[in-house]
């Protein structure tokens, strides 16, 4: 005979057991989730000496929101960098880490921004530029579907590259200006070496009379490693790896091949600074060449169109004011 009551003992025993493992589970999801909120948040602070190095109120804005993407992709590269280690391959993600903080490097680290910050700037302008796209798109899709989701693309396209497209413009901005520099710069230089200073008094000297540049910069923080013990080969070498700019990494390539041979440095500073001035010249040449190709697309779309217009606009119009069959 089928026994009921140890079929309901049973059962509530089960029952026991099942909610207390669930109860168990839910604790270490919480606990979990808490140890997890409590490490986002020490890195998610932005303290006050950060706060001093962004000056653009939009990024006073956005790094916030950034610190907790940062966290998670500073996790990632750390499993990335052990299973590397592990398995001696090399990671794509740490590739393009490493990229990143080699461009903003050579920006002049613009803001303060670590890589993981531009990784989480990424995302959250993507977040940004699709929160603009759901209503945007909302509207237009009353007049055409297709165009609301064309809209809605990109907008959330421009959002989540906009940070590419700042460093990309910061980036070009700084090795212009470190070309345009070099050769006033060199000039400079090797006056001081020819007057009998060395190097080291050479480069502070020229760091002030050069004002608030970014070669300026590089010069004083070449100028920094210099002093702290390492020598000076290794600082120029780091100095064209910072920069990332042809011009200076040849001079760079000299300078260390003369400071490894004990050759004098004024001849072969005014040496470099003659042939930066010449590629500026050719430069300036490849440039104007150009110019007429560029002139294209606004000659096409706005020019000729217009000019068109002002010459058969009106022969069009008597035509059709003197046509008799009218």
């Amino acid at each position: 005979m089928f026994d009921f009551d140890l079929l309901f003992t049973h059962s509530t025993l089960l029952a026991g057991v099942l909610s207390l493992a669930g109860g168990i589970a839910v604790a270490l999801l919480v606990w979990s989730l808490y140890a997890t909120h409590q490490q986002i948040a020490g890195h998610v602070q932005v303290t006050e000496g950060r706060l001093a190095q962004i000056d653009s109120v939009a990024f006073k804005v956005l790094i916030p929101f950034a610190r907790p993407f940062a966290t998670i992709w500073a996790g990632i590269a750390e499993k990335a960098q052990e299973r590397a280690a592990v398995r001696g391959s090399r990671s794509n993600f740490l590739a393009v880490r490493t990229r990143i903080r080699g461009e903003l490097i050579a920006a002049g680290s613009p803001e303060g921004i670590t890589p993981d910050e531009f990784l989480g700037l990424l995302i959250v302008c993507g977040i940004v530029g699709l929160a603009l796209a759901v209503p945007t798109g909302a509207l237009a899709a009353d007049i055409n579907p297709s165009l609301a989701i064309s809209i809605m693309t990109g907008l959330t396209l421009m959002g989540f590259f906009w940070p590419a497209l700042w460093l990309g413009g910061r980036l070009k901005k700084r090795k212009l200006s470190i070309r345009k520099t070099l050769p006033y710069a060199l000039d400079l230089l090797c006056l001081s070496v020819e007057a009998g200073l060395d190097f080291t008094q050479s480069l502070a000297r020229i760091c002030g009379k050069l004002g608030k540049v970014a070669l300026a910069d590089e010069f004083m923080e070449t100028l920094r490693h210099i002093q702290m013990g390492r020598s000076r080969s290794e600082a120029l070498r780091d100095l064209g790896e910072r920069c990332d700019v042809e011009e200076l990494s040849s001079v760079v390539s000299s300078l260390v091949q003369a400071d490894e041979l004990g050759a004098s440095l004024g001849p072969i500073l005014r040496i470099q600074a003659d042939q930066l001035r010449v590629r500026r010249g050719q430069r300036a040449e490849r440039l104007a060449m150009l110019a007429p190709v560029k002139l294209l697309f606004p000659l096409i779309g706005f020019i000729f169109p217009t000019i068109f217009l002002m010459i058969f606009g009106t022969l069009i119009v008597r035509f059709y004011y003197d046509n008799p069959l009218r």
